[in-house]
């Protein structure tokens, strides 16, 4: 079960487990009462490609696909895909034995090239001796939904007793007044929620629900700011 070290607005922190959300789905491919079973087949060998025929065929290329079919391997194509293995190969197509060097590329706003250097290694944050921290900063969820598009959303659950009462009254607060909080990593509660090693940093908006004695403490992980633009008109 996955955690999260989750402080609330009186500095008291717990461990929390977390899941992701669960949704109906809205359909159901297929005919009633049968399974859909994806399944790849092979369209092409390498010798089969528009590069090695090209360069075989010159100016017959043409000639060559209308006449004699050479981009279909009769022999091979449509056979089923099972298990593939990753693979790397180089610019020129040349098969790499080891993985490539990885570089990270850093940017300016307007897309210049800055730096290039080694990538660092960030471990995640969230179930850290660091608790996760509740930060006061409240939105109204009509405003968080308009400012924000969000890439997860993550549920909070309860493991005893004493931390349903500590989510409860998290859920009750943000439902009764209609906001989200913002939740942050770090001693300060400033820095982005990473959920796994080198994983994609993300902004964390709280949002609880709550009917009679049940609740629902939902957790929105947002990496995009949505910015008005206004445009000039001569």
């Amino acid at each position: 079960m996955r955690k999260i070290n989750l402080m609330n607005k009186d500095n008291r922190d717990a461990k929390i487990a977390i899941s992701t959300l669960k949704y109906e789905k809205p359909f159901e491919m297929g005919l009633p009462n049968k399974t859909v079973e994806f399944r790849r087949y092979l369209s092409a060998t390498e010798d089969n490609l528009h590069i090695k025929l090209s360069a075989l065929y010159g100016e017959n290329y043409a000639k060559e696909l209308i006449e004699q079919d050479p981009e279909i391997d009769i022999e091979v194509i449509g056979k089923f895909v099972s298990d593939t293995d990753v693979v790397y190969i180089s610019n020129k197509g040349d098969l790499l034995y080891s993985p490539p060097k990885t570089v990270e590329l850093i940017t300016s706003p307007e897309g210049q090239e800055k730096e290039r250097r080694e990538p660092k290694n960030i471990p995640g944050n969230v179930d850290d001796e660091l608790p996760v921290r509740w930060t006061g900063k409240k939105m109204p969820k009509s405003k968080v939904t308009v400012s924000f598009a969000f890439k997860r959303t993550i549920q909070l659950k309860h493991v005893d007793g004493l931390t349903f009462d500590y989510l409860f009254d998290m859920a009750k607060e943000l439902h009764d007044e209609d906001v989200m909080v913002l939740i942050g990593a770090g001693s300060k509660g400033k820095d982005p929620l990473i959920f796994q090693a080198n994983g994609m940093p993300y902004r964390g908006f709280l949002e609880g629900r709550v009917n009679g004695k049940k609740y629902q403490l939902l957790l929105h992980l947002s990496n995009m700011e949505l910015k008005k633009i206004n445009l000039a008109t001569k």
